[in-house]
């Protein structure tokens, strides 16, 4: 119990008993790596406790030995085991780094207090994982590190930080006592003898105003919604909704402690506000009115605040649905387009709903994903109307949303529309004109501003079908161009120019016809200028927007930087012996670097000692269906990850969410026209009727029809065929489900054995990697089912569904059914 101990002592600030504990003898030689590190923190924290710099170097490294010994051997396995030992590694540099501040000839408490403020010391806990056993080892270190500091607003500040982690995660119990120690740590640096000046002063007490508001959210998630409201709405008058500016200014002036200095800031008492106005929206406890003056008040304290803005536009849009419901007696889309036309209250909340998420989208994009899909939507609907008898009011309006979104498409970055670029791409032809004006003018800007990506996107439409769409492409890429030659770009301008000899190339070869039985063919490498090498290759990884481009108001590094490059293409051309027979093409790929520092690579087709590898792509033509419906699903299915991946837990930190790590494999489709598509190659992956078909029983005799899964796969087996049609028909026709699953138990499950379980233990002989494969397939063919379901996803045959050999996870093909 030794390290568990010593832990306890330098956690509760127990010097005395933790210098007695390292300062003992122990045989130490019996314990694990973890005890050991947990020893050698202990005599860390003692050192610098004791002010012995020599020490805690000491005690530092042998920690981190610790650590590495463990690590080592748990990154074998996976991320997940290693996860814990990278947040030690953490612990142990900000222990390293405060230490030097204690041991620093400079004012200590400044240079802490600045330390702390970085956005190192915030980003840490905002990047770990997002509840409260994640960070609990770094944050009671920070508390102690506080402690010895003899800080407590630094510590009433981790308290909260602890407190608001907790609450998320749904440890409730947890965070009621964390916000109670913030308090009370707050409480005591106020009333602390030491002078301070007024901005410290202001700083506790509005840190006192957010626990406060975090115990509210507290009780309101454990459903005590009186409580929580009378607790955020304390001490703000019921007047201060009927305010105007001057006035609001002048409460928030008088909102003084001695006449000099503010008890709470602008921005918590905002929160305070927005946060009480949804919880009566949800409870619907006040009337719109009622409502619209709250959230006007919010944006009169807070002005530039996306959140508010957001949800103001939301509020607005839930207006106008309501309105919709009372209005429209059919219900369908005909009969909403009519209201809108006529009703001028529909027309005005859908301006001022579009106003508020054109906003929020200029000063953040933490709504992205909700408030621009809403607001394109929301536009390209009400001027998507024509009023027979000219309606002069909804004139006005659709030219004043219109004119709108044209000030949106100068002042809302280029990757945020980037991320709408296939709603946008659906509606470039419109019947409003200005309308149709706006869409092109910011298709026209997102391509000249990221043209290596969009044009991926942009380029199928000079190849579709409408003649319309020809001429709007062709605008739309003379546009790019132009700008990038005014802005001296002529590589990225020449590009664009040569998009058209690639989306050539690359149609012909999905509309090849091969003559019969031939699995390959030698096609002649064509040379591109400029080289093949300035294109961004279309793969999933290259054209999607990084996750922390959306987090950060710059946008610089939008796409990841070091994607690996085409080179050329490979001359071999495989035909694939599906129905359809799609092309493999593969191209040469070399990495980015290299790309960027070489003016000029061979183009011939062979391989140079430069590579980096192959890239390959399945190079396709639907004979009656379109390639735009894969990518649709492609797109459905990122919506899907997004929402599994959201941060906020429903039921603890170890929801059933977070613990099955559900997913969707997606990749890159890509159209040439409507009917041609170049699509990503899913790497290390079978049809799930070749593994079937390969698999044994080793346990079944060798001379046994049960041994082998040949039959399983065989599409020509007129016995399954019948014996499945029997059941269906008992199912569908006769509608009797019991007597169904009873024949197909009898002629189907008895008569061909399963042997893909065989597969597993063939595969991944390690019984840890038979583990995490079985749980990759079970845990991603339930996904695709629910999804499939959910779509009415059809043609799932077992060469439309893919395993992948090293992770045993399903991945799902072709959407044109």
């Amino acid at each position: 119990i030794l390290p568990y101990a010593t832990e306890a002592a330098w956690r509760l600030g127990k010097w005395s008993s933790l210098d007695s504990l390292v300062n003992e003898e122990h045989d130490e030689s019996g314990q694990d790596a973890h005890a050991r590190y947990q020893l050698s923190l202990g005599r860390t924290m003692h050192s610098i406790h004791c002010r012995l710099p020599e020490k805690v170097i000491l005690g530092l490294r042998d920690a981190r030995e610790c650590v590495m010994s463990s690590l080592s051997s748990a990154a074998r396995d996976s991320y997940a085991r290693s996860y814990p030992y990278l947040m030690k590694l953490h612990l142990l540099r900000e222990v390293e780094y405060i230490s030097s501040v204690f041991f620093s000839e400079k004012d200590r408490k400044d240079t802490f207090v600045e330390f702390v403020s970085s956005d190192e010391w915030k980003d840490r806990i905002k990047m770990i994982t997002p509840d409260i056993t994640g960070s609990n080892d770094i944050i009671n270190t920070r508390l102690a590190l506080s402690r010895m500091a003899n800080e407590p607003a630094l510590e009433g500040s981790l308290w909260l930080d602890i407190g608001r982690l907790a609450r998320k995660g749904g440890l409730y119990q947890v965070a009621e006592h964390s916000l109670a120690q913030a308090d009370m740590s707050f409480q005591n640096a106020y009333t602390e003898p030491a002078p301070v000046d007024d901005s410290f002063i202001f700083f506790v007490q509005d840190s006192i105003g957010n626990v406060k508001l975090q115990l509210a959210k507290l009780k309101h998630a454990v459903g005590e919604t009186t409580t929580a409201l009378n607790l955020i709405e304390n001490n703000i008058p019921a007047s201060i909704f009927q305010m105007n500016d001057a006035e609001l200014d002048s409460y928030v002036s008088k909102m003084t402690r001695d006449g000099n200095i503010a008890l709470e800031s602008k921005e918590t008492l905002s929160r305070r506000i927005l946060q009480s106005t949804e919880w009566l929206v949800s409870g619907g406890l006040r009337s719109g009115s009622e409502i619209k003056s709250r959230y006007h008040t919010v944006l009169k304290l807070a002005p530039k605040w996306e959140r508010a803005h957001f949800h103001f536009g939301k509020y607005i849009e839930s207006l106008l649905e309501t309105r919709f419901s009372a209005l429209s007696e059919l219900g369908n889309n005909a009969s909403r387009l009519i209201v809108l036309q006529n009703d001028k209250s529909c027309q005005e909340y859908s301006l001022e709903s579009v106003s508020h998420f054109g906003r929020s989208l200029q000063l953040g994009q933490k709504h992205l994903f909700q408030a621009l899909p809403r607001l394109l939507a929301m536009w390209l609907e009400f001027t998507s109307i024509e009023s027979a008898d000219k309606n002069a009011s909804l004139e006005e309006n659709q030219a004043q949303m219109n004119s709108l979104i044209k000030s949106f498409a100068e002042k809302i970055p280029e990757h945020l529309f980037y991320t709408a670029l296939p709603q946008l791409l659906s509606c470039v032809i419109h019947q409003n004109d200005e309308t149709a004006k706006n869409v092109a003018l910011i298709l026209t800007s997102v391509l000249a501003k990221y043209p290596g990506q969009a044009m991926w996107s942009c380029g199928w439409l000079r190849y579709s079908k409408s003649k319309e769409k020809n001429e709007v492409a062709e605008k739309i890429f003379v546009g790019a161009q132009r700008i990038l030659q005014k802005q001296g770009n002529d590589l990225m301008r020449g590009m664009l120019d040569a998009s058209k000899h690639l989306f050539n190339f690359l149609i012909t070869l999905a509309r090849f016809n091969a003559k019969e039985n031939h699995t390959s063919v030698r096609m002649k490498v064509p040379i591109f200028e400029p080289e093949l090498k300035n294109f961004i290759p279309p793969i999933q990884a290259a054209l999607s927007v990084t996750p922390g481009a959306l987090s950060r108001s710059s946008s610089r590094d939008v796409f990841p930087p070091f994607v690996p490059r085409m080179r050329t293409f490979n001359p071999e051309l495989k035909i694939m012996q599906s129905k359809a027979k799609p092309r493999k093409l593969s191209a040469f790929v070399v990495p980015s670097t290299v790309a960027q520092r070489e003016t000029s690579l061979p183009s011939n087709g062979v391989p140079i000692s430069q590579d980096s590898g192959e890239m390959h792509f399945l190079v396709k033509q639907e004979a009656k269906g379109d390639l735009r419906k894969d990518s649709r699903v492609q797109d459905l299915n990122n919506v899907i990850n997004r929402l599994f991946v959201g941060r906020k837990a429903s039921s603890g930190p170890n929801n059933r969410r977070q613990r099955m790590r559900l997913k969707l494999r997606t990749f890159s489709v890509v159209c040439l026209t409507e009917d041609c598509g170049i699509l990503e190659w899913v790497p290390n992956t079978e049809s799930f009727r070749s593994l079937v078909g390969r698999t044994y029983n080793p346990q079944v005799p060798s001379d046994s029809i049960h041994r082998r899964g040949t039959r399983l796969s065989n599409f020509n087996d007129a016995n399954l065929r019948n014996a499945f049609q029997r059941c269906q028909e008992l199912f569908f026709v006769k509608k009797n489900l019991k007597l169904a699953a009873k024949k197909f138990n009898e002629c189907v499950l008895q008569q061909y054995l399963p042997v893909m379980y065989w597969w597993f233990i063939q595969n991944f002989s390690n019984p840890h990697a038979w583990f995490e494969a079985r749980t990759n397939f079970t845990l991603s063919a339930a996904v695709w089912s629910a999804v499939g379901h959910v779509i009415g996803l059809g043609d799932r045959h077992s060469e439309n569904i893919l395993i992948d050999t090293r992770s045993g996870e399903c991945v799902h093909v072709d959407f044109d059914w």
